[in-house]
């Protein structure tokens, strides 16, 4: 003969109902048990119902008309909206809301332990099935108001120079050094050699807001809400991750315990996102342009802080074969003021000293966020505009290099890099003004 099994979840549901009948009655007891057995079925019927529209969402967009049409009108209406709420508040709601999912998350798991043990299996059903409720509504939000964005069309942005020859690449690098070195020493720095921020954090975000009200392209959203800091940067620090945006709240967060010229330029990486340019590739560009076409000192400064390598490694890319050119790259390193080396060890020193296990977590789950986002090289799309190439042509009927008539020489063409044309844009932009372009 088997012996009935009693659980400690079914004595204290006894005892429950012993309790409910005595103080209020059969008839509302019988209510509390009803509605008790509904709440599983009501929350799955929910969860499934938010889990349409974010599947609707999420095939609708990888086309790049509807990404683009959703990304200029639904999106918009929805940042403009929620942005006007949460610019008011002098706090991070993102990291308001990351804190409490952390609080939730451990008393959830506190909650499943407790269940567990006492055989409770239907309560942890029902808290699963919360959560997947919680986790389908945020998936809404965010499909609403940034995940159209990373399927859009082309973003618009100036170049040029796609001809240029070695000559007048190590033009243009001179040009930018010259102007780079000028800003390096003339800003103050602090005591561990970074140029000190003149602004503040509020008065850059604007400065850099207003940098974007300069982009004439219906491409960018006119809407910048508030960048925010993050109170609890360390841990952003530890996860190397300088900044976040987060469009469901219509907030960029920001991490303010990196160097400083590198939360000034995640600043504008990060309000890019804000104008609707999700690919991190396409932020970077924007983020670069806007900052190195700026009149004012201190962002041109961070730009270059940033972007500045590009102008170098283009001379390597540029003289191929030709040798006698790298005499003028090493002048061109040898003449960068030390300041700037000073500034970039303290970087280096400062993200290297991070927990590396933390780090490399934060960087795989970026990862696998950028690839669910048609991004296949996932973090390595934040370098998509620095792709080079070179080209050296063969002759198809005899499958050598193809000559030069003139020199005799191989063939070689250079393919710049986006962001490098976008160097040669503002420097034919530039010298253009003030009449000193030279043909080469």
């Amino acid at each position: 003969m088997r012996k009935n099994r009693i659980t400690a979840g079914t004595l204290l549901n006894a005892r429950r109902a012993r309790l409910t009948t005595r103080f209020f009655g059969l008839r509302y007891a019988a209510r509390v048990k009803r509605r008790v057995s509904l709440a599983p079925a009501v929350l799955a019927a929910v969860a499934a119902g938010l889990l349409v529209p974010l599947v609707i969402m999420n095939a609708l967009r990888i086309d790049a008309g509807r990404a683009e049409w959703w990304s200029r009108t639904v999106a918009r209406a929805y940042e403009r909206a929620v942005g006007a709420l949460t610019s008011w508040l002098p706090i991070s709601v993102y990291e308001l809301f990351v804190v409490i999912l952390i609080a939730a998350g451990l008393f959830l798991f506190g909650r499943l332990v407790i269940n567990l043990c006492r055989g409770a299996f239907m309560r942890i059903v029902t808290g699963v099935l919360a959560v997947a409720v919680g986790a389908a509504y945020v998936g809404n939000a965010y499909m609403l108001s940034m995940g159209f964005g990373y399927y859009r069309r082309k973003m618009p942005l100036p170049q040029a120079g796609a001809d240029y020859r070695v000559e007048k690449v190590i033009e243009v690098a001179e040009y930018f050094l010259n102007d780079y070195n000028a800003l390096a020493q003339k800003l103050p720095r602090d005591e561990n050699g970074c140029v000190i921020n003149p602004y503040g954090f509020d008065g850059t975000a604007r400065r850099i807001a207003a940098e974007y009200a300069k982009l004439d392209d219906g491409y960018f959203s006119p809407y910048t809400p508030n960048a925010k800091q993050v109170v609890n940067s360390w841990l952003m620090s530890d996860m190397l991750i300088t900044g976040v945006t987060f469009l469901p709240t219509g907030e960029a967060s920001l991490n303010v315990g990196a160097p400083p010229s590198v939360v000034t330029f995640t600043t504008a990486h990060e309000l890019a996102h804000t104008k609707g340019v999700q690919r991190e590739g396409d932020a970077n560009l924007i983020a670069q342009y806007v900052m190195l076409s700026s009149e004012d000192e201190y962002l041109r400064y961070c730009g270059y802080y940033n972007a500045f390598g590009a102008v170098m490694s283009a001379i390597v890319l540029a003289m191929g074969d030709e040798l006698q050119y790298a005499t003028e790259y090493n002048r061109l390193v040898g003449e960068m003021t030390p300041l700037i080396s000073v500034e970039k060890l303290y970087a280096n020193k400062y993200w290297s000293s991070q927990p590396d296990i933390i780090g490399k977590l934060g960087e795989f789950f970026n990862d696998l966020y950028l690839k669910f986002n048609g991004a296949s090289n996932g973090t390595g799309s934040y370098g998509d505009g620095n792709h080079t190439d070179a080209i050296r042509p063969t002759d198809p009927s005899t499958g050598e290099p193809m000559t030069d008539p003139d020199t005799g020489k191989p063939v070689y063409i250079p393919v710049y890099s986006t962001l490098q044309k976008v160097f040669f844009y503002l420097y034919e932009q530039k010298t253009a003004r003030f009449g000193i372009i030279k043909e080469c």
